[in-house]
């Protein structure tokens, strides 16, 4: 559960920046304090969603980037309609930002299985290193 927590505050923060990007680039002054909450409660559903998908492991990867890309597209473009985020921002800049933020996640989940890999290699040659000794 820790993991899940840490997730989405990350996707959170990641959110944020890319949403200040945008609206910088729109010329946009400041986040309202409401969005920062929409953007939370919408990272909170999308790693609960990705929860229960988790659940239904498949041989394809490519299958569960898709399914994981779908359902978070899904929930975007559905909170967009019940919070009314379109008012401000278009659908298709809403999308690509769920893209991004998703692209962005994975990258930074490779990165760091890439690190526990190196760790575990490591204590694995220190270990073998030991037991040659003996």
């Amino acid at each position: 559960m820790k993991k899940v927590i840490i997730n989405i505050m990350a996707t959170t923060g990641i959110t944020l920046i890319v949403l200040a990007i945008i609206g910088a680039l729109y010329g946009a002054n400041f986040i309202f304090i409401i969005g920062v909450f929409h953007a939370l409660a919408t990272n909170i559903i999308v790693h609960l969603g990705y929860l229960l998908t988790r659940k239904f492991e498949s041989k394809y990867i490519a299958l569960e980037v898709v399914l994981d890309l779908g359902f978070t597209i899904f929930v975007v473009v559905f909170l967009g309609t019940v919070i009314k985020w379109f008012n401000n921002t278009p659908v298709g800049i809403l999308v690509i930002m769920a893209v991004v933020i998703y692209l962005i996640g994975l990258l930074l989940n490779i990165f760091g299985i890439r690190n526990e890999i190196n760790t575990i290699n490591r204590l694995l040659q220190n270990r073998n290193k030991k037991y040659k000794g003996i």
